[in-house]
C-alpha cells in the first residue's frame, strides 16, 4: 500500500499551520485516501489502478491548500496575517471594516478563481446549462426590448419629462380623443400652465418621382413642434415661425430612415424640392436617427407645417373648422407646475369653449366634452392603445418568466446530479472544516458565473430576434417602427436577470450539497441507500414544477390554435376569396369631389372590363377591421331613450358592392350609378339594425335622417343580411350602407372580383388605373383575406408565442424528466440487481421505474391543471367561439404531455431491465 501520508506531505504545503494542526490535517487526508485505495481494491482493480483512482481524488492540491487555509483562519489570527503578507496585502486595521472586507475580496476571488477552473474542467455540462439558461434569458431579454421600445424608452430630447399631452374626450368618461385646430389655438392662447404648446396629426401625403407617385407618412405640426420636444436637425434647420403662416410656401423635414432609404444619405439633399401632393416642397433639413415623432412605433417620413395643408390638401379644411377633431396637442410644462394642476387649468379652459361653442364641445351623451391631461410616459402610443399593448405585453412577459423557471428547474437538476458526483471532493472540504456557509458561497460563484454566460449569450441571441423582429412586417395600413436596440435598461435588464437566475438554480442544490455527511458520503454503500421519491425528494419537486409550467403553456397555446380554428370556420357575412383590394387617395392629389366622382366611376368601368374580372365595386372601409366609423342618425317611427347613443356604423360603397362580395340582398334593391348627388337619399341596411330599432316593421320605405337631421332625409330601399364588421368575435351589430356617389369620399378602396388568382391581376390593375392619372399612389395592395387577418392578429401572436414557448417548456421538462429517472436508475442499481436476483422479472423493474416516473407527471398535471383553469379564464376576451375552459384543449394537452413523459420514463426503465444482478452485485 503506497504511504500516503508522506504523498500527501509532498503536495500540500502547510509550513505556516502549527504542527499539531497541520499533522492532524495530513492523518486525515491519508486515512480518506487509504479508504479510496480499499475501494478501489475491492472493485477488482489492480494496485496500480487503485493507487491512480485513489490520487484522482484530489485533483487539485492548491484550490485544498487555499481552502484549509480559510478554515484555519477562522480560528487563528497571526495566521491571518501571515497569509495575507504572502499574497502581498496588509489589512488597514486588525479586526477592523478594512479587515474584514480585505478577507472578503480575497475570498472571493478565490471563490471565482476555483468556479472558472472548474467548470472549464467540464465543458460539456458547461455548454448544455448555458445554453439552457440562454435560451430563458434571451426570451426575456427579447420581449423587455419590445416592452422597453413602446412603453419605456424616453423620447430623444430634452427633458422629456417635461412633455404632456392634451385630450378631450367624446363620452362622458375619460376617453382620449383628438382636438381641433381652433381648440389648439384656445389652449395656446389662453392656458397659464404650459410654456409651450404643439399639435401635430399623421397623414399619408403622394411623393411623385420619375415613376408613379408613392404614398408616404407624414406629419402635420405647427412651426414651433421640433423646438418643443428639444429636437435638432443632424442637417439643415426646423420650421420657423414664418414657415408656419397661411400662405407660406411648403418646407418638408424629412425623417433620418426616409433620408437613407429614398435619398441615399445625401447630406446635399437639403435645398432641394421634393414633388409632394402634386406641389413643389422644399426639403430644409433631416432629423436625428431613431426620432419618428412623438407617438411610439409610428413610422413618419416627413414633417410640414400645418398651415400648408389648404396648398398640399386642398379639399381638406382643418385650420377653420373646429369640429374637424384630428390633432393631437403637446406641451412643455412651465417649471413647478403638475400634470394635475395643468389638467384642472385647462379643463377651465374647457368649460369656457362649451359655453362659447357648445354645438362642438357637446359630446355623444350631451354632455360638455372633458379635457385631460397625461405625462409623457403614459402618452407613448396611439391614443386608446396604451392599455391593450400594456395587458398583451405583460402577458408576453409572463409567458417568457415562467419558459425561464423551467429552465432554471432543469439547470437545478443538472446541478444536483453534479453535486452528487462531486460528493467526495465536497466530504473532503467538510472534513477539512470548511463551514457550511463557505460551501453554500463557492457552489453559489458557480452558479453565477454559469448565469452570466447564459446572460452574455441571451444578449447575442436577442440581436439575433431583434433583427427578425424589426424586419418582420405586419398586416397592417400603416408601417410600424420600432427600436429594439439594446440600451442601458435592457442591458441593467439582462444583468439583473440573470444574477437572479443564477441565485434561483444554484441555491437549492448548493443548499442540498451543503447538508452532506463526510462520513457516510465517503462509503459507497451508504451513499447509494434509500430509493423512491423520499431519496430523490427535491429533484422530483422540480420535475413536478416543470410539468405544471409546462402544461399552463401548452394549454394557452392549445386554446388559441383553438380559437384560430373556429375563426377561420366563422362566417364573416361575405365572401373574401378571389377579391383584390387597392387603396386609392384622390384628396392628396387634390381632386374636387365632382372630379373625383367621375374618376372613381372610369376606374371602376375599366377594372369590370378585363377579361379575368367578373365584377368590381368601391368601398370605403373594408370588414372585418378596427378601422371604422360611426355616424349619427334619427329613425323614422323609433324613439330614442334620452342618452342613448344613436351614433351607428356605417360605410359608403359603390354600385355592385354586394354583389362583388356576395353579401345576400333579403329584400329591396341594391344601389344602381342613378344614386347620385342629384337622386334623393338613400341607405341600406342590415337584419341587426331591422331587429334592433325597427322588429317585426317593413323597412322598405322607411326614412333615416343623416346627422339626425330632419332635412337630410334617406329612405330605406334594402335590406342584407348582417356581417362581421370590426372583429370576427363580435354580436351582430346595425350597420348603414350609403351611397358614395351621393356621400362622396376622396379615399376609397377598389375591390375586384376574379375569375382565378386574384394576385395575378396586380399589374393588369395598375395599368388600367394609371392610365387613367399615372400620378396616382396605389397602396395597401392586399387581398381580402389578408385583410381578414388584421383582427386575427393578436390572437395569431399569441398562438405563436405560447405555441414556441410551450415547445420549449415541453422540451425541458421532458429532458428534466428523463434526467431525473436516468439519475435514479443509477442509483438504484444495487437495489434493482437484488430484486433481479430474487426473482424479478424484467417487466416487474420496468413497472416499478414507470411507476415513479408517471407519479410525478400526474401530480405535475394536476397542479398545471389548476393552475390552467386559474388563469385562462383571463383570455377570454382573445378567444373566438370556444370557452377558456374548453375541455378538448385540456385535454389534447394533457395527452399529448402524458406521451412525452412515456417516452421520457420508458428509456431509462428499460435500461433497468438490463441491469445484470451479478455485475450490479459486484460493482457494490
Amino acid at each position: 500500500m503506497p504511504d500516503w501520508v508522506e504523498y500527501i506531505r509532498q503536495h500540500l504545503r502547510l509550513e505556516d499551520l502549527k504542527r499539531e494542526r497541520a499533522d492532524k490535517i495530513v492523518e486525515e487526508l491519508a486515512r480518506q485516501l487509504e479508504d479510496f485505495y480499499r475501494e478501489a481494491m475491492s472493485r477488482g482493480l489492480s494496485n496500480e489502478e487503485a493507487e491512480v483512482f485513489s490520487k484522482q481524488q484530489i485533483p487539485d492540491w492548491e484550490s485544498l491548500t487555499s481552502d484549509i487555509y480559510r478554515t484555519n483562519r477562522r480560528t487563528t489570527e497571526p495566521t491571518i496575517e501571515k497569509w495575507h503578507d504572502n499574497v502581498g496585502y496588509t489589512p488597514a486595521q486588525k479586526g477592523g471594516p478594512g479587515h474584514m472586507f480585505a478577507n472578503l475580496l480575497v475570498d472571493l476571488s478565490k471563490d471565482l478563481l476555483y468556479g472558472i477552473r472548474m467548470l472549464t474542467k467540464n465543458p460539456g455540462f458547461t455548454a448544455v446549462v448555458v445554453l439552457t439558461l440562454a435560451l430563458g434569458i434571451g426570451a426575456n431579454t427579447t420581449i423587455f426590448s419590445l416592452v422597453n421600445a413602446l412603453l419605456l424608452r424616453p423620447l430623444p430630447g430634452e427633458n422629456p419629462g417635461e412633455l404632456a399631452t392634451v385630450y378631450t374626450s367624446d363620452s362622458s368618461g375619460p376617453l382620449y380623443s383628438a382636438s381641433s385646430y381652433p381648440d389648439f389655438v384656445d389652449f395656446r392662447d389662453r392656458n397659464t400652465v404650459f410654456s409651450s404648446l404643439a399639435t401635430y396629426r399623421p397623414r399619408p401625403m403622394i411623393l411623385s418621382g420619375e415613376d408613379q407617385g408613392a404614398l408616404v407618412m407624414s406629419s402635420l405640426v405647427t412651426g414651433n413642434y421640433f423646438d418643443l420636444l428639444g429636437i435638432h436637425p443632424i442637417f439643415g434647420r426646423s420650421f420657423t415661425p414664418a414657415e408656419d403662416e397661411p400662405g407660406a410656401a411648403p418646407v418638408a423635414v424629412l425623417s433620418h430612415s426616409a433620408w437613407v432609404r429614398r435619398f441615399g444619405s445625401d447630406p446635399a439633399i437639403v435645398g432641394e424640392n421634393l414633388n409632394l401632393n402634386g406641389k413643389p416642397t422644399t426639403i430644409i433639413g433631416v432629423a436625428p436617427k431613431g426620432f419618428t415623432g412623438f407617438l411610439r412605433g409610428l413610422s413618419v417620413d416627413l414633417w410640414v407645417p400645418i398651415n400648408a395643408t389648404p396648398q398640399l390638401s386642398p379639399g381638406t379644411n382643418i385650420i377653420e373648422r373646429r369640429g374637424a377633431r384630428g390633432l393631437f396637442i403637446v406641451g412643455r410644462l412651465k417649471p413647478g407646475v403638475s400634470v394635475e394642476q395643468a389638467q384642472a387649468n385647462l379643463r377651465v379652459i374647457g368649460q369656457q369653449l362649451y359655453q362659447d361653442y357648445p354645438g362642438n364641445w357637446t359630446n355623444k351623451k350631451g354632455e360638455p366634452r372633458l379635457v385631460s391631461v397625461l405625462p409623457e410616459n403614459q402618452s407613448r402610443i396611439f391614443p386608446g392603445a396604451q392599455t391593450p399593448i400594456t395587458i398583451f405585453m405583460s402577458m408576453l412577459m409572463v409567458v417568457v418568466g415562467l419558459v425561464l423557471l423551467i429552465a432554471c428547474a432543469n439547470v437545478a437538476n443538472l446541478l444536483l446530479a453534479r453535486a452528487t458526483a462531486r460528493r467526495k471532493e465536497i466530504a473532503i472540504r467538510l472534513s477539512l472544516g470548511a463551514g457550511r456557509a463557505r460551501l453554500i458561497r463557492q457552489l453559489l460563484t458557480e452558479s453565477l458565473l454559469l448565469s452570466t454566460l447564459a446572460g452574455a449569450a441571451g444578449v447575442l441571441l436577442t440581436f439575433w430576434t431583434a433583427r427578425l423582429l424589426m424586419a418582420f412586417r405586419l398586416p397592417l395600413p400603416v408601417t410600424i417602427a420600432l427600436d429594439l436596440s439594446l440600451d442601458v435598461r435592457v442591458l441593467a435588464f439582462t444583468l439583473g436577470l440573470s444574477f437572479l437566475t443564477g441565485i434561483i438554480f444554484g441555491l437549492a442544490p448548493a443548499l442540498q450539497a451543503s447538508r452532506l455527511s463526510p462520513v457516510t458520503a465517503l462509503k459507497e454503500e451508504e451513499a447509494g441507500a434509500g430509493s423512491g421519491l423520499r431519496r430523490f425528494y427535491l429533484r422530483n419537486t422540480l420535475v413536478v414544477f416543470q410539468v405544471a409550467l409546462s402544461l399552463l403553456l401548452l394549454t394557452g397555446a392549445g386554446l388559441f390554435l383553438r380559437s384560430l380554428a373556429n375563426a377561420d370556420a366563422i362566417d364573416p357575412g361575405f365572401d373574401p376569396k378571389n377579391v383584390l383590394a387597392v387603396s386609392v387617395n384622390l384628396d392628396l392629389q387634390g381632386y374636387e369631389a365632382g372630379e373625383g366622382r367621375l374618376l372613381y366611376e372610369q376606374m371602376q368601368d375599366r377594372l369590370a372590363s378585363l377579361p379575368e374580372v367578373e365584377s368590381a365595386t368601391l368601398a370605403y372601409y373594408l370588414s372585418p377591421s378596427p378601422i371604422t366609423g360611426r355616424r349619427s342618425l334619427g329613425i323614422e317611427d323609433y324613439e330614442p331613450s334620452p342618452g342613448e347613443d344613436m351614433e351607428l356604423h356605417f360605410n359608403r360603397v359603390g354600385p355592385n358592392y354586394f354583389e362583388t362580395l356576395r353579401i345576400p340582398l333579403l329584400r329591396g334593391r341594391s344601389f344602381t350609378q342613378s344614386d347620385n348627388q342629384n337622386a334623393p337619399g338613400v341607405v341600406i341596411v342590415n337584419e341587426a339594425f331591422i331587429n334592433r330599432y325597427l322588429p317585426g316593421l317593413d323597412p322598405i320605405g322607411r326614412r333615416l335622417f343623416y346627422g339626425g337631421d330632419p332635412q337630410q332625409p334617406m329612405e330605406i330601399i334594402g335590406l342584407v343580411k348582417t356581417a362581421k364588421y370590426i372583429t370576427l368575435g363580435e354580436s351582430p351589430r346595425p350597420y348603414v350602407y350609403y351611397p358614395h356617389r351621393q356621400r362622396y369620399a376622396g379615399s376609397m378602396t377598389l375591390l375586384v372580383r376574379t375569375s382565378g388568382a386574384p394576385n395575378a391581376m396586380m399589374e393588369p390593375l395598375r395599368e388600367q388605373i394609371w392610365s387613367l392619372d399615372p400620378n396616382l399612389a396605389l397602396h395597401d395592395i392586399k387581398t381580402l383575406e389578408e385583410n381578414m387577418s388584421i383582427p386575427l392578429l393578436p390572437v395569431r401572436v399569441a398562438a405563436f408565442m405560447l405555441g414556441v414557448f410551450g415547445f420549449v417548456a415541453l422540451v425541458l421538462a421532458t429532458v428534466g424528466l428523463f434526467g431525473v429517472m436516468a439519475f435514479s436508475v443509477s442509483r438504484r442499481t444495487h437495489e434493482i440487481g437484488i430484486r433481479m436476483a430474487l426473482g424479478a422479472r424484467p417487466a416487474d423493474v420496468l413497472r416499478m421505474v414507470m411507476r415513479q416516473g408517471m407519479t410525478l407527471i400526474l401530480i405535475g398535471m394536476v397542479l398545471g391543471l389548476a393552475a390552467a383553469f386559474a388563469v385562462t379564464r383571463f383570455l377570454a376576451f382573445l378567444l373566438y367561439g370556444i370557452s377558456p375552459m374548453d375541455p378538448v384543449s385540456f385535454i389534447g394537452v394533457s395527452i399529448l404531455l402524458v406521451t412525452v413523459a412515456l417516452v421520457a420514463c420508458y428509456l431509462p426503465a428499460r435500461r433497468a431491465t438490463k441491469v445484470d444482478p451479478m455485475l450490479a452485485l459486484r460493482y457494490e
